[in-house]
């Protein structure tokens, strides 16, 4: 089989998609401007919480490949939130 299998890469969507989906809500419902990144780079910290019940749950179902795309793309939200905490 391939490196990235459809449930990886299924996985790996939703893990970006859905904290970035959750992002966009608050940055429409808050109305805060992006000059503030050290708000901008908490508010991306707390997007990624529903990967946490994501990857939970599909530990819970035994899908460890879906888990292993959630966990790959939070792995990349927190080094994105890292550089913002560095160059911000």
């Amino acid at each position: 089989m391939g490196l990235l299998t459809k449930q990886l890469l299924w996985g790996l969507l939703l893990g970006i998609g859905l904290p970035l989906f959750v992002l966009g809500i608050i940055i429409l419902n808050l109305d805060f401007q992006l000059l503030e990144l050290h708000k901008f780079a908490g508010v991306t910290t707390l997007c990624t919480l529903p990967n946490l019940l994501l990857f939970f749950g599909s530990l819970r179902k035994n899908n460890e490949t879906f888990a292993y795309g959630i966990l790959a793309s939070s792995i990349l939200w927190a080094l994105f939130t890292f550089g913002l905490k560095l160059f911000g």
